[in-house]
């Protein structure tokens, strides 16, 4: 018996929605973390990913189904709730799990420039991410809420509204309602991971471009409304300059790159004898990239300030970094000594999802190539536009990954093509299985109902994927970026009582002290410079830790993240990071060198008296 489309459509989000609702139970019943934990995915039975995994799958089934089926209904939207819904609950873990802060590293640095803002009443001069921050301060101090809170919120906003924006530029761009929500649907797995739970100005900046560029299309679709796309349109780059200038760079070269397109294209369509399809470029099609050149150059209105600003932003891109992406990367994977299966798997938890978009719009950059080439077809005009954004994407991608420039993370430079990915394969392969005719799923073909089971499976892997690798574990060989209560108490505690004369060495498991003091005393506050602990504490060369510090005084903080740290790694590699056993803590105990003078639990203080253990001083001790 056949199902009708609104019968699959119910009962999909029935499922989900009871998934969901059964996740949301096994939250409330599960105790939040007592100190720091390894991993949030082992702070839940396997059942609860089953849960949010089955609740995630049917929301992108529904906008699938829909997008494919040949009754069309409005279940698409319950769909669409879903997906938000479930990633909103995926991001929202943290605090669900009571972490006093999260995430550590850049967050952290971020609520102090929050705190200069506050402090100051005005945005200081090494503030590069004003809009970030703004928000912040108007979700701190109007809004009261509290800084884990903001710092877990905003994210979590963005990431939904990432979404809702591919939709509105779907929208505007597809042919029905069919192709948008395959766009749509593309866009419905976390597929940045762990990016999604930032305070990343980056990556939130990446979110808002679907929007732009759907004002963009809007005016040139509806030419008689332009009033309000242009004036939304010069906001949002206005917006955009302060928000990231690498992503203000991006957007500028990005909408020159589809203007440039419109007239190639038309060039190839005259060059087939065909009519070209689409209008031709206007004034206003450069607004954007202008209204962005003009306020990054103005910035700081002062000339010295501009000339610092551009000089720090063409340093990020160029050398921004002693190593690139991938020689730093591939360095540290042929020392870590993995073997071919780990990191194979390594790829897989870390990359799979990114591997995999990047196939399918690959594959669908090159179908459009293949129309361009072939003397017959002539590519829709979108179809010809996106794939050169895609491949402008591609450009800054490998630039970022082979060049020295700022970025350190291969996710991050993923955003550049990741963000054209949806558009392009929804795109060509709804074109592709439809015939760009109204569609009717008895008349399909074998190849093509394949080819729809295909990209089912591609996107649900994406999906299963991302959500394996939204937070840092074992699997992904990373810490977790919680940041507990007693660790940010005892860094308080420190900054306050510590002669900042001596060296201070850490093992706090990434989280900088640094980043403690921005989340202290904001950014303004100058900072020493750390070293970090050597391995066993030196006791496997030395007698004495004040030997294994060159009898120098030292101040040594511990928390509870640096003594996991290492089970971050498997076994065979664990020699790439400090490593300490009970062994070593027993003898720091009762090393006349070393006393503790703080601890709660977690985070430790030790001070290490150089003149111990130093034959010239020890007697006169």
């Amino acid at each position: 018996m056949k199902l009708r489309t609104a019968t699959v459509d119910k009962l999909l989000t029935a499922a989900g929605s009871v998934a969901l609702f059964a996740a949301l139970l096994v939250i409330a019943r599960t105790p939040p973390a007592a100190g720091y934990e390894l991993s949030v995915y082992q702070a839940y039975p396997a059942y609860f990913w089953i849960l949010i995994v089955a609740a995630s799958a049917c929301g992108i089934g529904v906008l699938l189904h829909q997008a494919f089926a040949s009754d069309r209904t409005s279940w698409w939207l319950a769909g669409l709730l879903l997906v938000v819904f479930t990633n909103s609950v995926l991001l929202g873990l943290p605090v669900f799990r009571g972490y006093a802060f999260f995430p550590s590293g850049d967050a952290m640095t971020h609520i102090g420039m929050m705190k200069d803002i506050m402090a100051t009443g005005h945005i200081g001069d090494g503030n590069f991410y004003p809009i970030v921050h703004v928000l912040g301060v108007s979700l701190l101090d109007v809004a009261g809420l509290s800084y884990a809170a903001v710092t877990n919120l905003l994210p979590a906003f963005f990431s939904g509204l990432y979404v809702l924006n591919i939709y509105l530029l779907a929208t505007i761009l597809g042919k029905n309602r069919g192709q948008a929500l395959l766009i749509t649907a593309f866009a419905a797995p976390l597929v940045f991971s762990y990016l999604h739970t930032l305070v990343h100005p980056a990556t939130m900046s990446t979110f808002m471009v679907p929007l732009i560029l759907y004002f963009y299309h809007r005016r040139r679709v509806f030419p008689a409304e332009h009033r309000i796309p242009i004036a939304l349109s010069v906001f949002l780059a206005v917006m955009l300059a302060f928000f990231h200038p690498v992503t203000t760079v991006f957007v500028i070269t990005g909408i020159l790159a589809l203007n440039l397109s419109g007239v190639i294209y038309r060039q190839i369509a005259r060059l087939k004898g065909r009519a070209p399809r689409g209008g031709g470029s206007t004034a206003w099609d450069y607004l954007i990239p202008l209204t962005g050149v003009v306020v990054f150059l103005i910035w700081h209105f002062p000339q010295e300030a501009i000339l610092h600003r551009l000089r720090v932003v063409g340093d990020f891109l160029s050398r921004g970094a002693r190593t690139s992406v991938y020689v730093g990367h591939t360095e540290t994977l042929a020392a870590a000594g993995l073997t071919a299966s780990q990191t194979i798997e390594l790829f897989i938890a870390r990359y799979g999802a990114v591997f995999v978009y990047g196939i399918v719009a690959g594959t669908a950059v090159l179908l459009v190539v293949r129309s361009i080439l072939s003397r017959r077809s002539l590519p829709d005009p979108y179809h010809f536009s996106y794939a050169a954004l895609f491949v402008v994407g591609v450009g800054a991608s490998v630039f970022s990954l082979f060049g020295f420039t700022g970025e350190q993370s291969p996710l991050r430079i993923s955003r550049f093509f990741l963000i054209v990915a949806p558009v392009i394969s929804g795109f060509v392969f709804y074109d592709l299985i439809t015939k760009r005719h109204l569609f009717r799923w008895s008349r399909l073909k074998p190849t093509r109902k394949a080819l729809i089971a295909a990209i089912v499976l591609a996107v649900l892997a994406a999906a299963i994927l991302s959500i394996f690798n939204v937070y840092h574990s074992p699997w992904v060989m990373n810490h977790n970026l919680q940041v507990s209560q007693m660790n940010i108490v005892g860094a308080e505690w420190f900054s306050n009582h510590q002669d900042r004369n001596v060296v201070t060495a850490t093992r706090l498991g990434g989280v900088g002290l640094r980043r403690l003091e921005h989340f202290h005393f904001g950014r303004a506050r100058a900072t020493l410079a750390t070293e970090a602990i050597p391995s066993h504490f030196g006791y496997k060369e030395f007698a004495s830790i004040s030997e294994t510090f060159d009898f120098q005084d030292r101040y040594l903080l511990i928390s509870e993240a640096g003594r996991v740290f290492a089970m971050m790694l498997p076994e065979n590699a664990r020699h790439m990071t400090a490593e300490d056993t009970e062994d070593d803590f027993a003898r720091l105990r009762a090393d006349p060198a070393a006393a503790q003078i703080y601890g709660n639990g977690d985070f430790e203080v030790w001070r290490v008296y150089g003149g111990w253990g130093n034959a010239g001083e020890a007697g006169a001790k």
